[in-house]
């Protein structure tokens, strides 16, 4: 159990005397960057992560996050789409949370967000701009998936950003950015891609008495459908 969900479910419990400190809510742009056939071109979703401070649980004090917002939808048009998903997924690992460090570190916070000061709330608080995504002092970002068939997917596969041209000849991916603001978080995703609809399994699994680790997996036998959404809009 992650330390997120481990102070959630101790908070819940009765006369345990868990109690919200501070608190900063962080409204972001994520901003794709990529040269198609020469031409610069920007794609981006509106996001939001709330950090807050917990005291007095079981386990001292520690911090908790909640993560609003979809996948970026990049349409290229005939070239194809691709999408950024809200988690990363570190070579020869499972899928991790991505905007809730990058956002610290985006705007210069060391800390975890299990130790946020005071000053680091502060921060947070009244961060304004545009910057280029930082995530812990890494060239580490988040997914980046698309279909064979949008309508089926199973047909899922992970790109390298650094090679997009690979699979959509004429395009190259320059960057991306974290901007504030305070537009509406986006949501076209379930319009875009109705599967993620369905109460049931899409991805594929292996089968029964197959034990691969999770760092074997290709990314489409880990991801549920809630992976292409922040935790807050599931």
């Amino acid at each position: 159990m992650s330390r997120r969900a481990l102070l959630a479910s101790l908070c819940s419990l009765p006369l345990m005397g868990c109690q919200s400190g501070e608190t900063a809510t962080v409204r972001y742009r994520v901003i794709l960057s990529a040269d198609i056939d020469g031409k610069p071109v920007e794609a981006s979703t509106v996001m939001e992560v709330r950090y807050s401070r917990v005291a007095h649980s079981l386990i001292g004090t520690g911090g908790a996050t909640r993560l609003y917002g979809e996948a970026l939808i990049f349409d290229m048009g005939a070239k194809g789409t691709l999408y950024v998903l809200p988690v990363e997924h570190p070579p020869h690992a499972s899928l991790d949370q991505v905007y809730e460090y990058a956002i610290l570190s985006t705007f210069g916070i060391e800390n975890s967000f299990g130790g946020l000061s005071d000053t680091d709330f502060n921060v947070l608080q009244t961060a304004r701009g545009r910057r280029r995504f930082n995530l812990r002092k890494t060239s580490r970002l988040p997914a980046f998936v698309a279909f064979t068939d949008e309508t089926n997917p199973k047909s899922i596969y992970e790109i390298d950003q650094w090679k997009l041209s690979e699979r959509f000849p004429g395009v190259r991916f320059t960057g991306l950015d974290i901007e504030i603001t305070n537009e509406p978080i986006t949501s076209k995703l379930r319009e875009r891609l109705p599967w993620l609809n369905t109460p049931k399994q899409v991805f594929d699994r292996d089968p029964p008495g197959q034990h691969r680790p999770e760092s074997d997996r290709p990314i489409g036998y880990l991801l549920t459908r809630a992976h292409f959404f922040g935790d807050g809009s599931r």
